[in-house]
């Protein structure tokens, strides 16, 4: 895909079907961190617990999803379609909450000393601009068969969940611990990170290799989705 075509035809997808849907969830979820943070204080990142990553999820998760979700619903029978959206939601979500509590239990760990923070942004740096991140981040083009009749249209959906909750959660996890390592202005920390996941999440494949992220380049190092 064109370097310069790729941004409008993602903007597209975002403003109509289920885009628009997915758009003012983002939304809502924003408003509830901004009032979850405006009652409760930047503390609230880490005395929340499981509330504050459901918000988290609900805020920078739609974005993302638009490719999946409508895969998801292309794939599906019409009477099914609801179930097999809530399934994959399922899946994505609760990996996401299992990565939450270890970035959780990490950032706590890390914010005990500056040479810790410092070490951990280095690592992340690091991974950030290593070829596996790459891998991970073109895990999420994958676009599996779903099965459409019976049990095992919902096990399929449930399945690819958890599989782009994985990949999504090994991608993008570290820049969400730098977030939470951010000791004020939790929200702007969320909103940077949100764009720059957003961004890399829709940008075509790459082929894996050492490289600075969200790299521009007027001939970009495309790659098809078969040689990850």
């Amino acid at each position: 895909m064109n370097a310069k075509v790729w941004p409008r035809a993602v903007v597209t997808v975002a403003l109509r079907g289920a885009g628009k849907y997915l758009l003012l969830a983002s939304g809502i979820g924003w408003m509830a961190m901004g009032w979850l943070l405006a009652t409760r204080g930047d503390h609230a990142f880490h005395s929340a617990g499981a509330a504050i990553w459901l918000v988290m999820i609900l805020a920078m998760a739609p974005p993302l999803l638009l490719r999946e979700i409508g895969h998801v619903w292309r794939a599906s029978l019409r009477r099914l379609r609801r179930l097999t959206i809530a399934v994959f939601l399922c899946g994505y979500v609760g990996t996401w909450l299992i990565a939450g509590i270890a970035l959780s239990a990490l950032s706590g760990w890390f914010t005990a000393g500056a040479a810790r923070v410092a070490f951990a942004a280095a690592l992340v740096g690091l991974w950030h601009c290593s070829p596996a991140r790459q891998r991970r981040l073109n895990a999420c083009h994958r676009v599996p068969p779903l099965r459409v009749f019976g049990i095992a249209a919902p096990w399929d959906s449930v399945r690819y969940g958890i599989s782009t909750g994985c990949a999504c959660a090994a991608a993008c996890g570290p820049i969400m611990l730098i977030a939470l390592l951010v000791t004020d202005h939790h929200l702007v920390a969320m909103a940077v990170a949100s764009v720059a996941i957003t961004v890399e999440r829709h940008a075509p494949a790459r082929r894996p290799r050492w490289t600075l992220p969200l790299r521009l380049s007027r001939s970009p190092d495309w790659a098809p989705l078969d040689s990850r």
